[in-house]
């Protein structure tokens, strides 16, 4: 990984970053140190630290809320969940049911993924 890969935090970024960064970091060593008598420091020092939000399951539950809510309330809901379930049953299952299933399991893993990330 080389210099132009990375944050000045040494941070991975993605490469549409990737020139602005380099751009900040020829002007930073073209610029002398600003002496501040430590302020930098002290302010740095009293922010808090980075964390996550314990609340990152919110999002996945609240879509799968809202769809069964549709799903429920809806004049099709019972199509539709009889549907699903019929893509579960295993004993009329057939290879045209993994057009189907494994798409949707792509989706919730992605999702899930990515939402872990956040």
């Amino acid at each position: 990984m080389s210099h132009q890969d990375t944050n000045m935090d040494g941070s991975f970024m993605s490469g549409d970053d990737a020139w602005l960064e380099e751009l900040l970091r020829a002007d930073a060593a073209k610029q002398p140190y600003i002496a501040d008598d430590g302020f930098s420091s002290r302010v740095m020092s009293q922010l808090p630290a980075q964390h996550k939000p314990a609340t990152q399951w919110i999002i996945p539950a609240a879509t799968v809320l809202g769809a069964a809510a549709a799903v429920g309330f809806s004049s099709v809901g019972g199509y539709v969940a009889n549907g699903l379930l019929g893509l579960l049953d295993v004993r009329h299952f057939s290879l045209a049911h993994l057009t189907v299933l494994v798409p949707i399991a792509v989706l919730y893993a992605c999702a899930f993924g990515a939402a872990r990330e956040r």
